[in-house]
């Protein structure tokens, strides 16, 4: 296999394995997203925070895998690390 065949092999990997996980992650997001709901969930606001700043960081780390920045904003202010707020232990 030629270089140009085998960047094409991974070219066309990428083109076909990306769009998939992206559209699992997303669709997760919105399960997620009905969880905020008041009237039906009455969650922890510790843990909340803690679960999006995680997410957030995540988010920053992958996406700079990819060449893209991110900058993550807790409560306003840019964060590279930020306290969690619940007693939930890192798992």
């Amino acid at each position: 296999m030629t270089p140009e065949q085998r960047n094409q092999t991974r070219r066309d990997n990428f083109a076909r394995l990306f769009p998939p996980a992206v559209e699992k992650l997303l669709d997760r997001l919105r399960v997620v997203g009905q969880k905020s709901v008041k009237g039906s969930y009455d969650w922890d606001q510790p843990l909340v925070h803690d679960a999006w700043l995680e997410i957030g960081t995540i988010f920053c780390r992958t996406a700079a895998k990819f060449g893209v920045e991110i900058e993550l904003l807790v409560d306003g202010e840019h964060v590279e690390y930020a306290e969690r707020k619940s007693k939930r232990s890192k798992s």
